[in-house]
């Protein structure tokens, strides 16, 4: 079959347009300590692929095969961070390979510079000679200069590259081309390249109208407008595993909505939109133009934004729930609690088993589980003995501490998955007192001692200090679930007591920083997941099991694990501050290891505003969420430096996960002022906001100012460079864009019944614009009150310097607490709690 030939252009001289082969994964059976040596020692400076590159036409054609695997070379297409990204999360240590192709077409025979921009090992290969070769790992990208000769017309190129999984895996490269005049082409087999270019152009503007779906609404895949001519597609709602819940062939009209589906005939879980020529055009005309979008589904499941019924009837509800879920250990946890043997899959439990012997990523939880089973049922009838024995057998040759022997991906170094290793070690040795482990060469009693140790010793400076990574949804889970099983199941009286009390404190955090069931502060360690909606975070779901406020979700190990507790009582007061909605709270917190975080919430019965203040300006950031503002479980809006473009947790920081730069955060209650100074050399020029116009009751944007009402509760969002709504591709309608390497952003909440009207609420704040200076703030807040704020400039209100450090530990209505902290007393009306830590170590 012939090949064609489709021309592109350089982005500002990167190569975005490429064929791309893998990634290929690969298993070795070497430590994960010493892989990156053992791939260095064993690495090949030839491509190691062969199979001609070349987009595919017929199915036949266009194949590769390396390493005993075979594929398809298929277009991949550079988003505006110009990598090719092939980064992904893996349960235990890998190596990965991917190969990129394409070919440059030069006006004349040049030598050429280039630069290639890498995490790990790499190749560059132009027209069969090596001309770039990369041979160290590095822990950030790398660029590395080189130059090669082209000849005049057609070069080919071919780039390999390389990263561990451990479990994180970053596997990406780009490649800028230094000299001008430079073309790309991509050899294809599509016969017809006006249709393939058409789909091409289309499909990266196709978005589905939101990034989750709560019960009832709607599945829409949206296409944009701006352009006349249709498109006629295929369309399929699948899982990620490929099942098929909706198939559609429309036709793609300008600014037309797909319904595919309603998230309430769905089963809570990813899906993607997989959209396809139509079929006669794929299988008959050989044009394979695709394109895939990703979405969640919450199901049937339905938020609650004010308390219900009792705990007991709760606890019943959440272990129901969690028993629906499929493949699952904490589902069969959950069907044992509730009596329900005879539904009970052991297959699920043995694989669990099966994957803490492998020492997959989460093996510690899933060993927290089954310790939990059989102390709290293994001695029930019912109760299957083949089980009993795999259980003893993987505790007894578990891996509890760093210190132990073995290389693997368990993470020892997370505050929350430590204080899980320590329970786990604490209950193994009440297990097994007598036993040898097999891996440590320890008795279980001197793993009973050196957990209650460690355990002791890591509640004790959360008591007194704070956590490190402050109001983090999946570490409060995580540390809830441990201290919830060290209630229960320690024997040790100090052991059961502290994490007791620190219960308590975790849950009135969690219910200070909270909105109608959202915990919607500013964090120390996100993740993806949840970070777009209340919907979706870790601690929804025990928020719903301890006071009726939230949803159950997929995160059903927490929920199981406190739904299974006996001897823990929640205060009910801590329940009444999360439900407190009669007023507006100021409440200020310091808290910490090591690096101590200031942060403030400001909670009204419309709105919550919360944030970290001067948290680290100007320095490179990670997992931190810096501020946010919350009017409803959906309706968040947030503003980052994106490190990169890709949404994937292997990238630290992502697209809306973290800051590639940390900015100047400072807030005065319901008025927040952030500064962006990115430096000369950054990545991604621009900052952005989350602002999901569908989830506002209305939204406008005019005279650079973005707002948005979600029921009484109002938001102003202003950039000091200017906003636009992005409104086709996958952030369309979402995502509010500010470019500069100098930027202010200005939030301002309001509220019906004292700023009236939507509309009288915009022009407040019009009336107010802000003044901006590049790193400098004045702004008149709705009330009258004058700030400003500077990069190097301290908070002044009412020319007063407000501090931004120093706080106590908790400044709040119902509670006033030193740093550090020993005893702590919580108000509510005539009612007190009393919460003693203990004597500082």
């Amino acid at each position: 079959m012939p090949v064609l030939y489709n021309p592109y252009e350089l982005h500002d001289g990167y190569i975005h347009n490429w064929l791309v082969a893998g990634p290929v994964v690969e298993t070795v059976d070497q430590p994960c300590d010493a892989l990156e040596r053992w791939i260095k020692q064993n690495y090949s400076s030839i491509p190691q692929i062969k199979g001609r590159p070349v987009e595919q036409g017929p199915l036949t054609e266009g194949l590769y095969t390396v390493a005993g695997q075979q594929g398809a070379w298929r277009y991949y297409r550079c988003q505006e961070d110009h990598f090719l990204d092939h980064s992904s999360m893996f349960p235990t240590c890998r190596v990965v390979h991917s190969w990129a192709y394409t070919e440059l077409i030069s006006p004349t025979a040049q030598a050429t510079a280039f630069v290639l921009i890498t995490w790990g090992l790499a190749d560059v290969w132009i027209n069969g000679e090596n001309v770039c070769c990369v041979g160290q790992f590095n822990a950030g990208s790398a660029s590395v200069p080189f130059k090669a000769d082209l000849n005049e017309g057609k070069n080919e190129l071919l780039v390999r590259y390389v990263g561990v999984a451990a479990p994180r895996c970053i596997l990406a490269m780009a490649l800028r081309v230094l000299t001008g005049g430079i073309r790309v082409q991509i050899p294809t087999l599509i016969p017809s390249l006006d249709r393939r270019n058409e789909l091409e152009e289309i499909n990266e503007k196709v978005y589905f109208d939101r990034d989750v779906y709560a019960a009832g609404q709607n599945i829409y895949l949206c296409w944009p407008g701006g352009y006349e001519k249709p498109s006629y597609q295929d369309v399929r709602l699948q899982t990620l595993q490929g099942r098929i819940y909706a198939q559609a062939e429309d036709v793609g009209q300008a600014n037309y909505r797909l319904a595919l589906n309603n998230s309430s005939a769905l089963d809570e879980g990813s899906y993607k939109v997989f959209i396809m020529p139509r079929a006669w055009e794929y299988y008959d005309s050989q044009i394979r133009v695709t394109k895939e979008l990703d979405c969640w589904v919450t199901g049937r499941n339905r938020f609650s934004d004010k308390p219900y019924g009792t705990l007991e009837e709760r606890r019943k509800e959440s272990l129901l729930y969690a028993a629906t879920q499929e493949n699952n250990l904490f589902a069969e946890i959950a069907k044992i609690a509730l009596d329900r043997w005879k539904g009970l899959d052991t297959e699920v439990i043995v694989q669990a088993i099966e994957e803490i012997h492998q020492r997959r990523e989460n093996s510690e939880i899933l060993m927290l589980g089954l310790m939990g089973l059989l102390r709290r049922f293994g001695n029930r009838s019912k109760f299957p003995r083949l089980l009993r024995r795999l259980i003893k057998d993987c505790i007894l040759n578990f891996r509890y501490w760093q210190d132990e022997p073995g290389s693997d991906v368990l993470s020892f170094h997370s505050e929350s998955r430590q204080i899980i290793f320590h329970t786990c070690e604490i209950l193994a040795g009440q297990l097994y007192p007598d036993q040898v482990f097999g891996n440590s060469g320890m008795t279980g009693e001197q793993h009973h001692q050196k957990g209650e140790t460690l355990a002791l010793e890591w509640m004790r400076t959360r008591c007194h200090s704070g956590f490190k990574d402050w109001d983090s949804r999946e570490g409060y889970a995580q540390i809830l679930m441990a201290l919830s099983h060290l209630v229960d199941l320690a024997k040790a009286e100090p052991v059961w007591e502290l994490g007791s009390v620190l219960m308590d404190k975790l849950f009135f955090s969690i219910a200070l920083n909270s909105y109608k069931g959202v915990f919607g502060s500013s964090q120390g360690k996100a993740t993806m997941v949840g970070l777009r909606s209340g919907l979706m975070d870790s601690i929804s779901g025990i928020t719903r099991l301890m006071w009726g406020m939230g949803v159950y979700n997929s995160h059903i190990a927490e929920t199981v694990s406190l739904a299974c507790l006996k001897k823990y009582e929640l205060p009910p007061i801590i329940a009444d501050i999360a439900s407190y909605l009669a007023g507006e709270i100021w409440n200020k917190e310091q808290q910490g290891i090591g690096q101590m975080v200031n942060k403030v919430t400001y909670r009204t019965p419309d709105y919550m505003l919360s944030s970290a203040q001067d948290y680290h300006p100007g320095e490179p950031g990670e997992r931190e969420h810096i501020w946010q503002a919350t009017l409803g479980p959906q309706t968040v809006v947030f503003v980052t430096h994106p490190g990169c473009s890709s949404e994937s947790d292997a990238h630290v920081p992502n697209f809306w996960l973290g800051n590639g730069v940390l900015p100047r955060v400072a807030q005065w209650k319901d008025a927040l002022i952030a500064l962006y100074k990115l430096p000369d050399d950054a990545w991604m020029r621009y900052t952005h906001a989350y602002f999901p116009t569908y989830e506002f009751d209305e939204y406008v944007i005019r005279d650079h100012t973005a707002f948005g009402r979600k029921g009484d509760g109002y938001i102003a969002l202003t950039a000091s460079q200017g906003l636009e709504l992005v409104v086709e591709g996958r952030t369309a309608y979402r995502e509010l864009r500010s470019y500069g390497q100098y930027n202010g952003w200005v939030c301002q909440m309001g509220r019906a019944v004292i700023d009236g009207g939507f509309t009288d609420f915009q022009a407040r704040v019009l009336a107010n614009s802000a003044s901006f200076d590049p790193l400098k703030i004045k702004y008149q807040t709705t009330h009258g009150d004058t700030l400003t704020f500077g990069w190097e400039e301290p908070l002044v209100c009412n020319g007063e310097e407000l501090a931004l450090s120093a706080y106590q530990h908790f400044e709040n209505p119902f509670a006033s607490v030193e740093l550090p902290c020993e005893r702590m007393e919580i108000h509510v009306g005539e009612y007190l709690l009393r919460l003693d830590f203990g004597e500082l170590p």
